[in-house]
């Protein structure tokens, strides 16, 4: 295993939205934002090891730089994704999500991919009953 390395050149190619928009230091700040968020050490349950095709951990920590750069780029004083706006005498409301759920994460596509992403990581798993068959038929 080891630990992923960001590269924001890498980063605006895989997202070209953010190019020339965020500066290298700002994008490499949601990097080390996003690995408070998900862990980026040895000790990650999330895999990462390139040398055998595995990038897990890479492509989860990107979706969650890509939803924070996302939200960096809203204006000033927006504290959601716009919920609704009118044309006459101007109106716009935000939503404002729960930080303590899911609902952050899916403010933005990449934060939803990212959520779904670390679906499979999480305490619980995943449970699949299987059809009991008496022993006497």
């Amino acid at each position: 295993m080891a630990i992923v390395e960001f590269d924001s050149s890498e980063f605006t190619g895989i997202y070209p939205r953010f190019a020339g928009v965020l500066t290298d230091p700002q994008l490499n700040q949601a990097f080390d934002v996003a690995c408070l968020l998900l862990d980026n050490t040895n000790a990650s349950v999330v895999p990462y090891d390139p040398d055998n095709g595995v990038k897990d951990r890479k492509t989860i920590l990107y979706l969650l730089v890509c939803h924070m750069a996302t939200m960096a780029l809203w204006g000033d004083g927006q504290s959601g994704p716009i919920a609704s706006a009118s044309e006459g005498s101007v109106s716009v409301s935000f939503s404002v999500p729960d930080a303590t759920n899911a609902s952050w994460f899916k403010q933005t596509p990449c934060g939803s991919m990212y959520w779904q992403a670390t679906r499979k990581y999480v305490v619980g798993g995943r449970y699949v009953a299987k059809k009991y068959v008496h022993p006497w038929g």
